[in-house]
């Protein structure tokens, strides 16, 4: 019963159960169409390009309600050995792609984590009614002043509450930012404001 729990949650596009050496599990609460476009793509050139591997598939785990917990990717190498070089280069390279602190690779054989990730996340969740309305003026808004302008939206709309998410440098810096705002927009006050990376 759990077990079909979980699956439920976990989207993965993969057809068939491809074999893997490393998961690479991005702390990054993006759709999976986003997760292609920011982190698959560039990841699949920089293996082919280096005669490293390939992505052999992966997913994204979503919490009960529908909100993305991460996003991971599979990647199965074309050596049996592991190289702590090679492993070093897939980090620094997701890390330039905008992986967040949390994030993580898990070694297959082994089950050993290497933490890695650069990026701060911070989650605004908002309540009540217009919250389509709402949660684009706000996402504009902050976006310009934590200068979090990105090439990806990220936000989940539950049944009451929407979730905005924004990564950059500094929590602390993009926490005073949106704590301006709500103090120019009283409307927001009642906004949840939370560390996600």
């Amino acid at each position: 019963m759990l077990l079909q729990f979980i699956s439920n949650l976990f989207e993965s596009d993969e057809s068939v159960q491809n074999p893997y050496d490393i998961v690479i599990q991005i702390n990054d609460k993006v759709s999976p169409l986003d997760r292609r476009n920011l982190y698959m793509l560039p990841l699949h050139d920089f293996l082919s390009d280096h005669n490293y591997g390939e992505i052999s598939g992966g997913g994204i785990l979503k919490e009960e309600p529908g909100e993305i917990i991460f996003c991971d990717i599979h990647v199965k190498f074309y050596k049996k050995e592991i190289s702590t070089i090679v492993l070093n280069e897939i980090i620094n390279f997701v890390e330039i792609c905008g992986a967040p602190k949390g994030s993580k690779i898990i070694i297959e054989n082994t089950h050993q984590e290497i933490p890695f990730g650069k990026n701060e996340g911070i989650a605004i969740y908002l309540d009540g009614e217009n919250l389509e309305e709402k949660a684009d003026f706000v996402h504009s808004e902050i976006s310009k002043r934590t200068n979090t302008l990105q090439s990806a939206d990220r936000y989940w709309k539950g049944n009451s509450t929407t979730g905005l998410y924004f990564y950059g440098q500094s929590f602390e810096k993009m926490k005073e930012e949106v704590s301006h705002f709500m103090s120019a927009y009283p409307v927001y006050k009642s906004a949840r404001i939370t560390q996600i990376a």
